[in-house]
């Protein structure tokens, strides 16, 4: 199931309260419980799905997600926070953010695009049959990522080229959105979406110091291993990759066997911290789709082999439902 990290709940959660007493008491009473210093390190996004649909319709706004655009702040990223201050340019920032996304949420992945156009952040659900993510929590984190990005460069103003936006497009008025993503946006996307100027993605981060970054990268760095140690999740991401370079036939079975456990235990341990090992394996395989596409000169049937598929028509259906497009398309959209 898709998650949240307990800081950028928070931020999320006190962003949709706002100045609205009713939405901001309701949004305290159900965060609360889940937002204690003893309680999961990373919670449900179901469980918060619930506050931000009612939180719009008391606060009387169907937008109500773009207002975590003024709440926006390093902190929220919890120790990623810190790399990303010290980075020298916002493209740096974007690349850090899809590169480290696992610690901020699960059930997506993020990948930076360089385009002729521009540089382009985009977020794929993963998982299939999952769930569509909810308009409050898509204006949300994509209006938090865009507060991110003028909060490191002050006295500029940064709105992406165009943004692509999954769910239909809304009946109320667009203007809150256009202050937040510019006048140039694109409802029922395949994918969720924020195109950035070259120049946007060059301007140096104010805070950016070269010395500061190494110390604060090797925090993150070491702050990960510590962390990654004990989480089920991350190896068993680890194994899905090496057996699946392997050209093995990867299963809830073969990856407990590699980790000395059983298939039980396993996914009793996965599900503890919100994970199901369908999903990780399609996180994988999604993200390794995305690299060999766009990165490589292999042919199709050879990429969907390396990523676990032994017959190609099974990979074109898991491209057009990760990418809404076939791989053939996918790749030559990144030559554009």
């Amino acid at each position: 199931m898709p998650t949240v990290s307990r800081s950028f709940a928070a931020a999320l959660i006190t962003a949709l309260g706002g100045s609205q007493p009713a939405a901001r008491d309701l949004c305290q009473r159900l965060g609360e419980p889940l937002l204690t210093a003893d309680g999961p390190t990373f919670i449900p996004l179901a469980s918060l799905d619930g506050a931000f649909a009612q939180a719009s319709l008391l606060g009387g706004d169907p937008a109500i997600g773009l207002r975590a655009f003024e709440y926006a702040h390093p902190a929220n990223l919890g120790p990623l926070g810190y790399a990303v201050m010290s980075s020298p340019t916002l493209k740096s920032v974007l690349v850090s953010l899809a590169e480290h996304h696992h610690l901020v949420g699960t059930g997506f992945c993020l990948f930076v695009e360089e385009r002729v156009e521009g540089v382009r952040l985009v977020g794929v659900q993963t998982g299939t049959g999952a769930h569509a993510l909810s308009r409050v929590f898509i204006d949300a984190v994509a209006a938090i990522t865009l507060g991110l990005l003028n909060w490191l460069v002050p006295g500029h103003v940064v709105r992406p080229l165009r943004a692509e936006l999954s769910y239909a497009r809304p009946t109320d008025s667009g203007v809150a959105a256009a202050r937040v993503y510019g006048p140039d946006i694109h409802y029922d996307a395949a994918q969720n979406a924020l195109l950035f100027s070259h120049a946007d993605a060059a301007l140096a981060v104010a805070s950016h110091d070269p010395a500061l970054h190494a110390v604060h990268s090797e925090y993150l760095a070491r702050w990960q291993r510590q962390v990654g140690g004990d989480r089920v999740n991350l190896k068993v991401r680890g194994v899905i990759s090496e057996q699946l370079g392997q050209g093995r036939v990867v299963s809830l079975a073969s990856v407990a066997a590699a980790l000395g456990l059983r298939p039980q235990r396993l996914s009793r341990d996965l599900e503890s911290e919100g994970h199901g090992f369908l999903r990780l394996l399609d996180e994988v395989r999604l993200r390794d789709s995305h690299h060999l596409l766009r990165n490589s000169s292999l042919s199709f049937k050879q990429i969907a082999y390396q990523v676990g598929f032994r017959h190609q028509s099974a990979f074109n259906k898991a491209c057009e439902r990760w990418f809404g497009m076939g791989p053939g398309r996918y790749r030559e959209q990144g030559r554009t």
